[in-house]
């Protein structure tokens, strides 16, 4: 009997060491990811986006209620009805904050997936839908800081969207959501290049998406899946490849 073949070995230059294999490694395992388990990533992305549709249709048929007859009123006035406008838009905007709560879930779910395809396994529907409180708390905290830069003005806001890309990586693979934030600070300012390169893949990935419907299901997971890819490689960690069912 022959003896077996000796086991191949990894092809192309290490994890961390050349961004193009990076960034191309992390992009294919977030397809992969999806590609091999598509009725997890699909259900929630159908279940959040009705959601998001429903809170945002509510609150714009709300405000026309609410301000309808002051803007009767407001069409025999030479005066702007600034008042009206604003409590009409002030209604969608609230209706948009209520959708926020559930994108985070989305976020967390899609973290959590990802971190079992990491492991070689398979994530269900219930896994894909929400994940632990420590990613959400992180995902939250992201939100925030990221939020806060763009009030600020718009280039902090770039900068701590590039320096918060791993800390949700971070908290799926068991960081706490400060102990999240202050590695995905180094992991960043140590690799500035493969960071910034892959902000502005996604954000292309992302604009494109925004004006096509079915994309828009897959949208949250995949960004979070390259992002836990890129996290991955950058720590020195070759990407699996996905379990098949």
């Amino acid at each position: 009997m022959s003896a077996p073949p000796p086991p191949q070995r990894p092809t192309g230059p290490p994890p961390g060491a050349d961004l193009s294999s990076d960034l191309g490694a992390a992009l294919t395992f977030a397809g992969s990811a999806m590609l091999r388990n598509p009725v997890a990533f699909l259900v929630a992305g159908v279940v959040y986006s009705l959601v998001n549709v429903l809170l945002l249709t509510a609150g714009t048929i709300v405000s026309v209620v609410v301000t309808f007859p002051q803007m009767q009123e407001a069409a025999n006035s030479d005066v702007p009805p600034l008042g009206v406008l604003a409590v009409m838009y002030g209604i969608i905007f609230a209706a948009m904050l209520l959708c926020l709560p559930f994108a985070l879930l989305w976020q967390t779910g899609s973290g959590r997936a990802g971190g079992i395809v990491l492991d070689g396994g398979r994530p269900g529907i219930g896994q894909a839908m929400a994940g632990p409180m420590r990613i959400f708390l992180t995902a939250l905290l992201v939100m925030v800081l990221t939020a806060i830069g763009y009030v600020l003005l718009v280039i902090p806001g770039l900068i701590v969207s590039v320096l918060l890309l791993y800390a949700v990586p971070a908290a799926v693979r068991g960081a706490s959501p400060g102990a999240a934030v202050k590695e995905s600070f180094s992991l960043a300012k140590n690799n500035v290049g493969a960071s910034i390169v892959l902000f502005l893949v996604l954000s292309v990935i992302a604009t494109i998406a925004g004006g096509l419907l079915a994309p828009m299901l897959v949208l949250t997971p995949f960004v979070v899946l390259a992002q836990l890819g890129m996290y991955e490689r950058l720590r020195g960690r070759a990407l699996p490849e996905p379990a098949r069912s």
